[in-house]
């Protein structure tokens, strides 16, 4: 007994301690060009972590699908002053790691770099060219053109990828969320130099960025780092450009099924709806909610009914998704293709009642609790806080955001989780989609 309690005080000061260091401490300024910076302070490792969030992903493509992703792919090909090869051996040369992405909203460039100034000048010095100078070499272009199709034909072969795609696209529509990142197969083939170009000068610029960075650097060395940055970047002024999407969006008028006959044994099935947008005042009771159903695993609604008790899929989970717009809420799950129907009722069900019902004051307990010890964890490297960051910078949310969450979490009330549910989740309006052989197909 006695060794239990030495055991369970010793969890609990490591439980404190690690709640106390989960209060970071987020710097926030404006350079001299007037782009926004969010800083935290780092000292136990000597690496700088910089993030580069530009509103330019895959929804700002227009037209051209794929653009965004393609133009960042492209950007450390070459510049007007130095070939790939350079750019590359200027970073393997200092241990830096130089990275560039695309996703639904935003898109990023990201630089981890030592701190002594023999590996973080030169590092700084390339990466204010990539971000002035980026010449998207035509050569580089076709080979990279000719990557991009060859994994998006391998993709279109994957039943995974074909339900998940259907399921974007069936739920948005003629919205920008419906296409994949990476763009179709026939709009990558008609991607130009000169549209990178211009996807680059027009978004990849100092009017479009928010800087987030992670380092042991004092505050006044970082503002001359992030001025320097700054000031390297393209200028464009846009008066025509807001920095919210005016939603098009709209709940479906009713249920509906969609069936993709794919020669596989296994039903790939997504089942989901439209949910909330990134900083609404029910994402912490509807991220509770969620962590319920089907979004912690084992302790989940979801994998004790689906998987433990009735064992028709080895994995099955849900999630919401906020985006700069409406985002989705789904559920994923695969399972032989003749228990297909019986899955996909039984999840139907499940959420109905879910929703009907609510969630018991012993699951709402266990969850709280549970989001609020693991929390810390989320916070244990630079890369993990700087991902944090990055995300309050660019969707505007509190600058306290990660001080408070804990404080947020626990004041969360049952009536908060239920009313958040109830004026979200509509069972009647569901999306569901199945990919698999005929015996997958959805009895209606």
């Amino acid at each position: 007994m006695k060794n239990f309690l030495c055991y369970s005080l010793i969890i609990n000061l490591i439980l404190n301690m690690s709640v106390s260091e989960a209060s970071i401490k987020i710097h926030t300024y404006v350079t001299k060009n007037n782009v926004k910076v969010f800083y935290v302070v780092s000292p136990s490792i000597p690496m700088i972590d910089i993030q580069i969030m530009f509103d330019a992903g895959s929804s700002k493509d227009g037209n051209y699908n794929g653009l965004s992703s393609m133009t960042h792919i492209m950007l450390d090909e070459g510049t007007s002053k130095h070939t790939n090869e350079e750019i590359n051996y200027v970073f393997e040369s200092t241990g830096s790691i130089f990275n560039a992405s695309s996703s639904k909203d935003k898109s990023k460039i990201s630089l981890r770099s030592l701190v002594d100034e023999e590996f973080l000048n030169p590092s700084i010095k390339m990466l204010k060219d990539i971000l002035s100078k980026a010449s998207f070499p035509s050569e580089a272009l076709k080979l990279h053109k000719e990557r991009s199709m060859a994994f998006i034909e391998e993709s279109s072969k994957d039943p995974a990828e074909i339900a998940i795609n259907t399921f974007y696209q069936s739920l948005y529509n003629k919205h920008p969320y419906a296409n994949p990142t990476e763009g179709t197969k026939k709009s990558v083939g008609k991607i130009t130099r000169n549209q990178l170009i211009d996807f680059y000068k027009k978004n990849l610029t100092r009017e479009n960025a928010i800087i987030a960075i992670v380092s042991p650097f004092d505050l006044p060395d970082i503002k001359k780092i992030t001025d320097d940055i700054s000031s390297s970047m393209n200028s464009y002024a846009d008066e025509k450009k807001t920095n919210k999407h005016k939603s098009n969006l709209l709940d479906a008028a009713e249920q509906k099924h969609i069936y993709k006959k794919f020669p596989s044994s296994q039903a790939h099935i997504y089942i989901g709806q439209l949910g909330i947008k990134r900083g609404d005042k029910r994402n912490l009771p509807l991220y509770i909610a969620n962590y319920i159903f089907g979004g912690s695993g084992f302790n989940s609604r979801l994998m004790n009914e689906v998987r433990v008790k009735r064992g028709f899929a080895y994995s099955v989970y849900s999630y919401f998704y906020p985006l700069q717009d409406l985002g989705p809420f789904f559920i994923g799950v695969e399972t032989k293709a003749d228990q297909a129907n019986d899955v996909t009722q039984l999840i139907n069900n499940m959420i109905k009642e879910y929703i009907e019902e609510g969630p018991t004051k012993k699951e709402v307990d266990y969850a709280k609790n549970a989001i609020i010890n693991g929390f810390p964890l989320k916070l244990d490297s630079n890369a993990d806080i700087l991902s944090y960051i990055s995300m309050i910078g660019y969707y505007d949310l509190p600058e306290d955001y990660l001080t408070t969450f804990i404080h947020n979490i626990s004041e969360v009330t049952h009536k908060d989780i239920v009313d958040a549910m109830n004026s979200v989740l509509k069972p009647e309006k569901l999306l569901t989609v199945v990919v698999g052989n005929e015996k997958s197909k959805i009895k209606k």
